[in-house]
């Protein structure tokens, strides 16, 4: 039987047999051109038949595997492995994709108490979560912070130093396994308060852009919860919709209306 790590729901635990799967795909023998049953499958990792379907499909999405209704789940050799038609980056990887010599500073990483809209969007039974704090250097200028909340599950696939060298939809995607889906976006303006106003080299109070995240894997379950905090004048925000449509926009007013001053 395969031990895995506790978990807090049966989400987390099919996401760490599909990372564990991948890993055995073409190097153990009984894993390179067809894996074993689902039966199999669950028992070598004592879960229910639900649980393993969901990780099968994890790896079917990947391009790792096909199925094959009757005949069961074979491997697709990598050549007919087809990549992601839109690579998903992070801000790391969008500034070192324009020549600029960007610094990754980790501020924090480790299981945390989830602020309660992290804990409502990614439904935790704890309220705890796997934080990734980190601050971005341009030039030795400090341009942005970013705080990443996902599932404490994902502790187990995310070293300290993974947390410092890949961007979060590369963990999300290579080292947690996951096939992300769809992801909305919010964005806003706050004043920096003292903390932040000192990370940022800026005055106590002044305006900061804010890019809230949310995305959620392919059956459309939250996996990350994002906060990009941005020096202002430092770039400019643009959205590309993809099919011929206008991506879903709204508009919502602050709280209480209007706003003072």
């Amino acid at each position: 039987m395969q031990t895995l790590s506790d978990t807090p729901s049966s989400r987390a635990l099919h996401h760490q047999i599909a990372q564990h799967l991948s890993g055995r795909i073409g190097r153990e023998d009984g894993y390179h051109d067809r894996l074993p049953s689902e039966a199999a499958l669950c028992r070598i990792y004592s879960v229910s038949r639900v649980t393993i379907r969901h990780a099968l499909r994890h790896l079917e999405n990947a391009g790792l595997v096909c199925r094959r209704q009757g005949r069961g789940t074979f491997v697709v050799p990598p050549a007919d492995r087809n990549p992601p038609a839109h690579p998903v980056v992070g801000l790391s990887d969008i500034l070192q994709a324009r020549g600029m010599a960007v610094v990754t500073e980790l501020l924090a990483f480790g299981l945390e108490p989830a602020p309660p809209e992290v804990a409502r969007t990614l439904n935790l039974d704890d309220a705890r979560a796997l934080l990734m704090r980190r601050r971005y250097l341009i030039d030795a200028v400090p341009v942005a912070v970013t705080e990443v909340y996902y599932p404490p599950a994902f502790r187990a696939f995310v070293s300290e130093n993974d947390a410092r060298i890949h961007s979060s939809p590369r963990l999300m995607t290579e080292h947690i396994g996951l096939r992300l889906g769809r992801t909305h976006l919010t964005v806003d303006v706050i004043e920096a308060q003292p903390a932040l106003a000192a990370e940022l080299a800026m005055a106590q109070g002044s305006p900061v852009m804010v890019m809230r995240r949310v995305t959620c894997d392919d059956a459309g379950v939250a996996c990350e919860h994002s906060t990009l905090l941005a020096r202002p004048g430092i770039a400019r925000f643009s959205i590309t919709a993809h099919g011929g449509s206008l991506p879903d926009t709204d508009f919502i007013p602050r709280d209480p209306w209007p706003p003072a001053g």
